[in-house]
């Protein structure tokens, strides 16, 4: 929380109030990234890429359903759970769930079939992120909006599904149908990332409003640390794990 935010005892802060400060930090953190910093994407590495990025979303949707269960609030859980449907059941604008869009487009595309990703195993460092996604959550039902709907907030207005969809047709010579996943993702999360906003109803203590704002960016930095192993184990050749220790890991499409 930067000095001066509270320019009152009376005053009550609100989402807004933390939401910039957040957004820059995770910019910041995101330019520094090894992934943000490729200089050109290869055919090995976007292949690598997808099969991490598909265990991240057959997992987290899990995570959204524990915020779900943990929430007090009915009407935040009734948005949580169109949020949840729409990354596990169907989404209506796409007619499919996320999962199975991320395998049409991006894995098509890499050139795996749907039983290449259902094979596909966790980099260590993809475990890392989805345990820490996990415990956060877990924290507190605020912080679980916070990680639930606060980074996809962060993700979206950051620019990183329009960034690694340029990318991926100007490096590998991809069609729109091609990076389909972003462009679906894109809109969806723009709903998705408003579910936050709600905690104005219920939020008023600064040391709550502080753990949302906190609970964000580590929430981002467990995302870039999935993103930075993809380049590592490429560059490295460090080789996938049975991801035994995950209990929210998912290999289900």
């Amino acid at each position: 929380m930067s000095p001066g935010t509270v320019e009152t005892a009376e005053a009550i802060r609100r989402f807004a109030d933390v939401y910039e400060g957040v957004k820059e930090r995770c910019l910041k953190y995101t330019a520094a990234s090894k992934w943000h910093r490729i200089s050109r994407m290869t055919p090995e590495l976007a292949k690598l890429w997808v099969q991490q990025m598909s265990l991240w979303t057959r997992s987290i949707f899990k995570m959204r359903g524990h915020v779900y269960a943990n929430c007090p609030h009915p009407l935040l859980r009734q948005k949580l759970l169109e949020v949840v449907s729409e990354e596990d059941v169907v989404d209506p604008r796409v007619g499919m769930n996320h999962r199975q869009l991320l395998a049409t487009s991006l894995g098509r595309a890499s050139g795996q079939a749907l039983k290449d990703l259902e094979a596909v195993r966790p980099l260590p460092t993809t475990l890392v992120t989805i345990n820490l996604f996990f415990g956060i959550a877990n924290r507190s039902w605020e912080e679980g909006i916070a990680v639930a709907s606060g980074h996809e907030r962060v993700v979206r207005d950051s620019g990183f599904f329009s960034f690694e969809a340029n990318r991926l047709k100007r490096d590998l010579g991809w069609t729109d149908q091609d990076v389909a996943w972003f462009t679906g993702h894109d809109v969806a999360d723009e709903e998705h990332g408003q579910v936050v906003e709600l905690l104005n109803d219920y939020v008023a203590e600064d040391a709550t409003w502080d753990r949302v704002e906190e609970a964000i960016i580590e929430a981002h930095l467990a995302f870039l640390i999935l993103l930075d192993g993809v380049v590592d184990a490429h560059e490295q050749g460090i080789r996938p794990v049975r991801g035994a220790s995950c209990k929210g890991l998912s290999f289900v499409f």
